[in-house]
């Protein structure tokens, strides 16, 4: 017995030694589980932060997307009033643009139709003109005919008064003789 009190002993010995190594273990284990714990809340609480921090990031982010959206539709709106403007804008000026080109059509016939009268008209006052420098032409050359003759008329009354003179003079004397 005292063999097996031996083994006994050596075996609760063996299972103290064994029961402290677990305690101790677990003691480091406890410890280190207690550090883990300790750390994670650390972790926890900076990630907590972290989320917060996002949240708020993603809060203002939708607050801004909201008002550039808002912004945006707005914008769209004004650029589609002024591109109805602009086009009802264009749509004008092309019918003004339209309408100055018909008048200035129509005036550049008027126009056309009036010089082609005054030509006309000039034309006509030109060949009255010529006419009339003929007619007078032939006058004046009938007048200088006239004028011709009634010249060639004196010098031949001159003539016949000098000679009708010249022998009345010889009468006289005669006469007086």
């Amino acid at each position: 017995m005292m063999i097996k009190g031996k083994i006994c002993h050596q075996e609760v010995n063996k299972m103290t030694a064994k029961e402290t190594e677990l305690q101790r273990e677990m003691h480091e284990m406890a410890q280190k589980t207690a550090e883990l714990q300790e750390e994670l809340s650390g972790e926890k609480n900076r990630l907590a932060g972290e989320l917060q921090l996002l949240l708020e990031e993603i809060k203002s982010s939708k607050d801004q997307l909201k008002e550039l959206t808002l912004e945006n539709s707005e914008l769209k709106k004004s650029l589609d009033c002024m591109h109805k403007d602009q086009v009802e804008k264009e749509g004008k000026v092309r019918e003004e643009i339209a309408e100055y080109q018909l008048r200035l059509h129509e005036a550049e016939k008027k126009h056309q139709a009036l010089l082609l009268d005054t030509n006309k008209q000039y034309e006509v006052e030109i060949q009255t003109y010529r006419e009339k420098l003929t007619s007078k032409e032939e006058c004046l050359s009938s007048q200088k005919l006239e004028i011709d003759l009634l010249k060639s008329s004196k010098e031949e009354l001159n003539n016949s008064l000098k000679a009708t003179t010249q022998i009345l003079e010889e009468l006289k004397k005669t006469k007086e003789q």
